[in-house]
């Protein structure tokens, strides 16, 4: 497994506007799915078109995992945090996955993020807000434009909490095939200003919470 890279970004650009901006980036056109809701393990989650995906609405809640005992909002949606080894054998229904990278970047394209000529993104405020929950955060709200519904439920790192009530973590892979030793992570930066920070390198022990994706 990979050593953390603690925030360090592989192969992205990140642009943070410093002005706010109520103004919903809209997601990108692409095929509707018809998919309301999905079984992953006993468990029924609800799903979200964004852009020419399916992604459940909600985080994961299955065998393993940890909840987040530092987490004093105690929202019944936030699911647990999971390691990379336990989320590779969860079993999914035909066409659903764990995200990959490339997942995750059409999520943001899909909200409004730009891709650049060298395969990195580069997303302003509004893009961030879209994709955090409108409530639970301790700096700053999102507007949750996007219905994907981030909450903030940090992530587990050397036995620690971090990021509890002011960052979301989500476990996903770098390619189809490979294991699930990444992070997608989102959370207010300097001034209150939202971060996104997209393949950051996990260690064995790591937690993290999990969404799942389909294409449409």
């Amino acid at each position: 497994m990979k050593k953390l890279s603690a925030l360090v970004l592989i192969g992205i650009s990140i642009f943070m506007s410093c002005k706010r901006n109520n103004v919903d980036p809209g997601p990108a056109s692409g095929k509707t799915g018809t998919d309301t809701s999905v079984m992953i393990t006993g468990m029924t989650y609800k799903v979200v078109q964004i852009g020419s995906q399916s992604w459940t609405l909600t985080n994961y809640n299955g065998p393993g995992g940890i909840f987040n005992t530092g987490n004093i909002i105690k929202n019944p949606l936030d699911g647990k945090l999971y390691t990379p080894l336990e989320a590779s054998q969860i079993a999914l229904p035909k066409g659903w996955r764990i995200p990959t990278y490339d997942d995750y970047l059409a999520l943001l394209i899909a909200r409004g993020a730009t891709k650049n000529d060298d395969g990195s993104f580069s997303a302003n405020l509004a893009v961030a807000e879209s994709l955090m929950d409108n409530i639970g955060w301790s700096e700053g709200n999102g507007n949750n434009y996007s219905k994907f519904k981030a909450l903030p439920t940090g992530f587990y790192h050397l036995d620690q909490y971090y990021g509890t009530g002011n960052g979301a973590s989500f476990l996903h892979s770098f390619a189809p095939g490979t294991a699930p030793d990444e992070a997608f992570t989102i959370g207010p930066g300097p001034d209150g200003n939202p971060f996104i920070f997209l393949g950051i390198n996990l260690l064995d022990d790591d937690r993290c919470s999990i969404r799942f994706v389909k294409n449409n």
